[in-house]
């Protein structure tokens, strides 16, 4: 099986992107996982969503026709302040219900 040059762009890019919205993540002091337990835990984290965003937005640019590397690293920087600053306030946590 033969991978193509862009393939292994493709896959580098995806990879720096996630990296650099980690290192990013990690200097804004966003915890690494989200609270306990994570499947009721709305708490913005490193894991998820920021670098779940860092691959699609990479992927979108991708599509659109903006290749490469440098690219990749931008979009892990922007999505890493998009998701610290201003994802809350665009999609803001469910309420939940008192028990009584």
């Amino acid at each position: 099986m033969i991978i193509h040059a862009n393939v292994l762009i493709t896959i580098l890019s995806y990879i720096l992107a996630i990296i650099s919205a980690i290192i990013v993540g990690l200097f804004l002091r966003m915890p690494i996982l989200p609270e306990r337990p994570m499947r009721y835990s709305f708490t913005i984290s490193i894991v998820f969503p920021t670098s779940v965003l860092a691959i699609g937005f990479t992927a979108i640019l991708f599509k659109l026709g903006h290749n490469g590397l440098l690219v990749a690293v931008v979009v892990g920087v922007l999505t890493a302040i998009f998701a610290k600053y201003f994802l809350e306030s665009l999609l803001p946590k469910p309420q939940t219900e008192e028990s009584s």
